[in-house]
């Protein structure tokens, strides 16, 4: 995942992104008017790779328009965490880019994590989500004409 493509979709979305000491979070979303601030604390994240997952997170939370009080019921920041998280996986992990990446040797999720250059937590989400939640089934690849 390019860092340039979460870029475009802060923009796109118009989205604002500010480093702020969080202390209880690695990164948060607030929308006020139909705009959004994203507040990011790299002291709670340990590398560019935990950043885009934190990011593509919290812009799913943007795109999905799925901001909550902080007092809201337990339920409603549940399905709101879900719906932002699938729309990160979907926009920056879509099924059809894991196959590939498989089909090319990248079968271990520690191994699609140094791929896609995502933490390894959010790549087992991502395979938890295709294969369990949707029931989706990754393919082997065809056979070429060299190995027939």
């Amino acid at each position: 995942m390019e860092l340039s493509a979460l870029y475009n979709d802060a923009q796109e979305l118009d989205a604002r992104i500010y480093p702020y000491n969080i202390g209880f979070a690695s990164a948060a979303t607030i929308e006020v008017g139909g705009r959004y601030g994203i507040f990011v604390d790299f002291d709670q994240l340990g590398d560019l790779r935990e950043f885009k997952a934190a990011l593509a997170h919290e812009l799913g939370h943007c795109a999905t328009g799925c901001t909550h009080r902080v007092s809201s019921p337990y339920d409603l920041v549940c399905r709101h965490e879900y719906k932002a998280n699938r729309w990160a996986i979907q926009r920056y992990l879509p099924f059809e880019a894991l196959q590939r990446a498989m089909n090319a040797g990248y079968t271990e999720p520690w191994q699609l994590a140094e791929y896609f250059q995502l933490p390894e937590d959010a790549v087992r989400q991502a395979l938890t989500y295709y294969l369990r939640v949707r029931g989706l089934r990754f393919a082997p690849a065809a056979p070429s004409e060299e190995d027939q």
